[in-house]
């Protein structure tokens, strides 16, 4: 998967919305965190295992959901608000990055695919006027 597609489509789509260009960048970022770790954890870089990606945009809310086919974490257990002991680590920052930057964070299994839904609300004016 080439991670720069969907911050291409984040940011050239929600450049037309009512999202200022830091909001955009969360969610880019937010989005490669969780693409990264379907890859690496859900599908173990497994190349013919697909991730897919799922982009709803209205101009005020953007909802991304990524799948993978692997088991998934027990994300009931965890408390996504708690920085990592050391942020500055290359590793072990990326669900708490996205908790940080989306308004809500949510994870799922359903039928052997575990998907991670990711939402931004536009709070910033973004100067854009409404056509």
């Amino acid at each position: 998967m080439m991670l720069g597609i969907p911050d291409a489509v984040i940011q050239e789509l929600g450049s037309e919305l009512s999202f200022s260009q830091a909001e955009l960048d969360e969610l880019s970022t937010s989005v490669i965190e969780g693409c990264t770790n379907a890859l690496e954890h859900g599908n173990h870089m497994k190349s013919e295992t697909p991730v897919r990606i799922a982009i709803d945009f209205e101009r005020t809310r953007i909802e991304v959901t990524i799948y993978d086919e692997g088991p998934g974490f027990d994300f009931e257990s965890i408390d996504f608000s708690q920085e990592p002991a050391d942020l500055m680590q290359e590793r072990g920052r990326g669900i708490y990055i996205m908790f940080t930057y989306c308004d809500e964070l949510s994870f799922s299994r359903n039928n052997g695919t575990f998907a991670v839904k990711m939402v931004k609300t536009a709070k910033e004016s973004s100067g854009k006027s409404e056509s």
